[in-house]
């Protein structure tokens, strides 16, 4: 039964090596004497010829298939990682168009293979590092390093499983090896070279039409090999184009320079950021005056941090630091109101930022200050090439004051709502999703009524939680690029240990 399946799916390659096989494995049977005799040789020529053509369509349809199968089977490492942002996208997209048009190699020249990766390295490095002259060089010497590391584990993983023996292998065998190549590796490939050549000629002169026929067959026999071997080297020509280029983005986005110890010395040089290896991620509450930040601050942090009041209360960025039991630490930035703070300053805290709350009431018939606004964070988030932008989740506040306004008894199905109070909740979501283009999923409707409890504020906090992974990443994003720039406490540590060194050994001399 598997034999028959196999052979159903390789019907192909089975008819291309019988189309090829069938006139020699004739020539074999008959003899080149009776073909002779008989006058039957320009029949054989003919047969041959046949079968000739018919192997040249069915060779195009095995390198057809073997290319979509090559795409199948290596689709998982074809998906993009998480963790890149849109420049590195964009570039794995340029990668994915070099591996679908490169033919297979044949694995016995090393020059295709370099010239291969060289390609797909500038490509790599033309999409992240555009605004340098020799962009392909442009990365630090610990990072080479840890490139180095990578790839030795990786070739590691990969022989241990595809090459037998390669445990009892030695260093010293391998270079006894190398030591029969240099001294004799050259007169031996001579010889083979000349001893196959002087067999072709004596072979010529003693039968030259048996001559003939093993040199065309030794050729078609060559090609066919060459052409069933195609699936195999369109499969390893893949994957070697897919490795290359996602370790060139590794390397020239700067992900490769963010080992432990640098993310916490670039979590120090952010004057917002705690010191410990996992820092909480840092929401910022943005929003038009009154919108509600202050009191949503309150209600998320459980307890009174900040004032309330008619007028506006935040005249400056202020931080607070939630950890509370069951509930992810966060560190939340409690912004001014919109119109009183400038776009600049809009976005520099933005740049800071791992994750956008943003705050609109329900009630406010205005919403050209949130849509400029927002407007001016997607512009600044489109331009961000080199690391992931933060996302948005807007909380929908004062829904409590909506029609009927005497009416209030959560909780409420916005989803499927039935009453008056929830059919106004829903209208509000969706227009507010409407007038600021989001999504209705990233909606939460919340309020803070005086002397009631808050309403609404744990499905807030559970699609805060919800957002926390790519936060995370974006965290991660913020921080591998603040620590591309020199850091001058790092630069006087290097100093530091470079001069101990120095003393300690001229001290053991």
């Amino acid at each position: 039964m598997r034999f028959d399946m196999t052979l159903r799916r390789h019907w192909p390659e089975t008819l291309l090596l019988l189309a090829v096989a069938l006139p020699w494995l004739s020539l074999l049977a008959l003899g080149i004497l009776w073909l002779w005799q008989g006058g039957l040789v320009w029949a054989w020529a003919i047969a041959a010829a046949v079968l000739g053509v018919t192997a040249w369509p069915l060779a195009r349809l095995v390198r057809r298939r073997a290319n979509a199968e090559a795409r199948l089977a290596l689709g998982d490492l074809a998906e993009p990682s998480r963790a890149w942002n849109v420049g590195e996208q964009e570039a794995w997209s340029e990668v994915l168009a070099i591996a679908d048009a490169t033919a297979p190699f044949t694995f016995t020249e090393i020059e295709p293979l370099v010239a291969s990766a060289r390609q797909t390295v500038e490509v790599v490095a033309r999409r992240l590092r555009s605004k340098d002259d020799n962009a392909w060089a442009q990365f630090s010497l610990p990072e080479v390093l840890l490139l180095a590391e990578r790839l030795c584990r990786d070739v590691r993983r990969e022989a241990l499983r595809r090459i037998p023996g390669i445990r009892t292998l030695r260093l010293s065998q391998l270079l006894w090896l190398r030591r029969l190549n240099e001294r004799y590796g050259t007169t031996v490939q001579t010889g083979w070279r000349v001893g196959w050549g002087l067999w072709r000629l004596v072979r010529a002169a003693l039968n030259p039409l048996q001559a003939v026929g093993q040199e065309t067959s030794g050729a078609i026999v060559e090609r066919t090999a060459t052409v069933l071997s195609y699936r195999l080297r369109a499969y390893a020509t893949r994957m070697l184009v897919l490795e290359v280029g996602r370790a060139a983005i590794d390397l020239y986005s700067g992900r490769l320079a963010l080992s432990d110890e640098e993310a916490r010395a670039a979590r120090e040089c952010d004057a917002a950021a705690a010191a410990e290896p996992v820092a909480p991620v840092r929401l910022i509450l943005v929003g038009q005056v009154n919108a509600g930040k202050s009191s949503l601050v309150n209600a998320l942090a459980l307890e009174t941090r900040c004032a309330v009041g008619p007028l506006p209360t935040t005249s400056r960025a202020t931080e607070y630091r939630l950890e509370l039991e069951g509930r992810p630490a966060v560190s939340l930035v409690d912004m001014p109101g919109l119109g009183e703070c400038t776009v600049s300053e809009l976005l520099a805290h933005a740049e800071r930022a791992d994750l956008v709350v943003w705050v609109a009431s329900a009630t406010q018939p205005a919403r050209g200050p949130d849509s400029q606004a927002l407007d001016d964070f997607r512009a600044w988030a489109r331009a961000q090439l080199l690391r992931r932008a933060p996302s948005v989740v807007l909380a929908l506040t004062h829904v409590d004051e909506l029609r009927p306004a005497n009416e209030w008894t959560p909780p409420y199905d916005v989803a499927a709502p039935a009453g008056p109070k929830a059919r106004a909740i829903r209208a509000a979501i969706d227009a507010v999703a409407s007038a600021l283009d989001l999504s209705a999923d990233v909606i939460v409707p919340v309020a803070m009524p005086p002397g009631r409890a808050p309403y609404n504020i744990d499905v807030l906090w559970a699609r805060i939680a919800a957002e926390l992974d790519e936060a995370r990443l974006v965290q991660l994003d913020r921080l591998r690029v603040g620590r591309q720039r020199l850091s001058l406490r790092e630069l006087a540590d290097q100093f530091r240990q470079a001069g101990r060194f120095i003393i300690e050994g001229i001290a053991k001399a």
